[in-house]
């Protein structure tokens, strides 16, 4: 008797056979990247010469320009064949589990952490429409300003996780990862609370990220209003302690069909049994109110205040984010009709 029993294709098993690699050394605390000058400087004339003060009597609470020209509205249906997506890879947040996902996937990939790299990937043509699916950076409004426009928009999709948590495992992080430029081993015999008191610059990261500052600028109340409309308007967002959920959301906006067999298989491999770890650099404890949180919580105020009117909207986008299912849906029976 013939067997008929349908197997994936080799491709699709060599895929997940990959991806299997993968998962054995995925970690989600990655490298911290740290701004210069140099970046500031670049950075500095995508925000300035677009101020909303002087044409919106809601500036103070307006969009940054570089979001409000060249992304797409989170309401907007996307448009996966015609868009190129960005992931801004905020560090300690689960960026590296995304990118091997994606990459597992079969999504061509194009991770371009810094200002300079953002520059040379768009010198040689790589940022032009079609060539990536999807592009990993930690510098959003640089990013956006030279891959997209205001007649090749794109959208921004971002993994958020608690400032105080995220400055923690980096602490940790860094004082043994030898591999990375970032390596701080003198940290090692350092305790926390010394750390949050002298060592940390690192502080209010997001909104300083999204207002083109670098770490040694005071991050204001005008930029926290900026960058929760900014997010709320442009950003799909995710949380690092919803990660599963935040795949299938990113999955919809990008059109992944995750009843098709291969993207099923790597889901499954992912997240089926649950195996995926939630911190795979194990550390102490930090406990919410001792003295090292509360002096993290305290310099990382504006942070906070965003991280918690994120999970707000994580709860928001879940009926936009159905929305845009549903299209896709529809789409790909009409196509099979």
């Amino acid at each position: 008797m013939v067997n008929t029993r349908r197997w994936p294709k080799p491709k699709a098993v060599a895929a997940v056979i990959f991806g299997a690699c993968l998962i054995a050394f995925v970690i989600f605390d990655e490298p911290s990247y740290l701004d210069g000058d140099e970046a500031h400087r670049l950075r500095r004339s995508l925000s300035s010469g677009g101020e909303d003060n002087h044409h919106n009597n809601n500036s103070k609470s307006s969009m940054y320009p570089w979001a409000r020209t060249s992304l797409r509205p989170v309401t907007t249906i996307p448009k996966p064949s015609k868009e190129t997506f960005l992931f801004w890879h905020i560090p300690k947040s689960g960026g590296t589990f995304v990118k091997s996902i994606y990459r597992t996937l079969g999504k061509k990939t194009l991770v371009e952490p810094t200002p300079d790299s953002i520059l040379q990937a768009e010198k040689m043509g790589l940022l032009a429409p079609g060539k990536v699916d999807i592009i990993f950076s930690s510098f959003p409004d640089v990013a956006v300003s030279h891959m997209y426009d205001s007649t090749h928009k794109g959208r921004v999709l971002a993994l958020f996780r608690h400032p105080v948590d995220r400055l923690i495992s980096k602490f940790y992080y860094l004082q043994k990862a030898g591999w990375e430029k970032t390596y701080r081993p003198e940290w090692k015999d350092m305790d926390i609370l010394d750390w949050a008191k002298g060592p940390n610059k690192d502080n209010n990261h997001l909104v300083k990220k999204l207002a083109g500052k670098v770490q040694r600028h005071t991050a204001t109340e005008r930029d926290l209003r900026k960058a929760m409309r900014t997010i709320k308007q442009r950003f799909v967002v995710g949380l690092m302690d919803e990660m599963e959920e935040s795949i299938h959301r990113f999955n919809a906006v990008m059109g992944i069909d995750e009843s098709e067999e291969h993207n099923k298989m790597v889901m499954d491999l992912f997240f089926g049994n649950k195996v995926h770890k939630t911190n795979s650099n194990p550390h102490p404890k930090v406990e919410k109110g001792s003295p090292a949180w509360d002096l993290l919580a305290e310099r990382n105020a504006l942070d906070i205040r965003l991280y918690e009117y994120i999970l707000g909207l994580f709860e928001e986008q879940r009926e936009i984010i159905a929305s845009h299912r549903t299209s896709f849906a529809m789409d790909q029976a009409l196509k099979e009709d």
